[in-house]
């Protein structure tokens, strides 16, 4: 029986070999597809992007100098004002006003106030006195002046002068006159050329108006 058993037992197949693990693939290189190169409007527009962001970044930096001055600018005020208010602390530990001090000002500024309002009520009573005498005075009718009579000259000896464009009185006389000194007999006032034109508007003359101018002497 043992002997059947060994027989048995040595005709059995063999166990089946482990299969070996597949051999793995080389890895394969991944290589990054070729780019494109940017076409003309691409690149146009690419490098306007550039720009507006480089002048973006050109004012930041500007921006952010100009706070940089401003906090500079902050910092030596406040350390300013640190020391005025040092100053004044200083003065005002030294120099504090006693509280009779502070009366007696208050008294004195209530006396100010009250000579300034009794001073305004006097210069407005005069203003208002003013005021009535110069209504009164509008309200008179000036007394009319009548002109002074015209002295008329008599029987005296003249020239007949023809007023031409262009002449006035004064230089009229001033022409005679300049006859009458290389002739010695003198000169002629204005005066006196009125008083011989009754009625003459000295400063009205008309072209063709005959004037007469006297000889020097003959009116007084």
């Amino acid at each position: 029986m043992l002997g059947t058993v060994a027989v048995f037992a040595f005709a059995q197949d063999p166990p089946a070999p482990i299969p070996a693990p597949p051999a793995k693939e080389p890895a394969q290189e991944i290589k990054p597809a070729p780019v494109a190169a940017p076409t003309g409007a691409q690149a146009r527009f690419y490098a306007e992007q550039f720009r507006r962001l480089r002048g973006e970044i050109d004012e930041l930096k500007g921006a952010h100098a100009v706070q940089q001055q401003q906090t500079d600018k902050l910092k030596t005020q406040v350390n300013n004002l640190r020391d005025e208010n040092r100053k004044l602390n200083r003065l005002l530990d030294g120099n504090f006003a006693k509280a009779d001090e502070v009366k007696a000002l208050q008294v004195a500024l209530k006396e100010m106030d009250a000579n300034r309002l009794k001073d305004r009520a006097i210069v407005q009573k005069a203003l208002g006195a003013l005021g009535k005498l110069i209504q009164k005075v509008a309200q008179q009718k000036a007394a009319p002046v009548e002109p002074a009579a015209r002295v008329v000259a008599k029987n005296f000896k003249f020239n007949t002068h023809k007023v031409e464009t262009g002449e006035f009185l004064g230089t009229i006389i001033i022409a005679y006159n300049r006859a009458y000194k290389e002739e010695g007999l003198g000169t002629v006032t204005q005066s006196q050329v009125l008083k011989a034109n009754p009625g003459l508007n000295p400063n009205r003359l008309l072209v063709g108006q005959k004037i007469k101018i006297p000889l020097p002497g003959e009116i007084k």
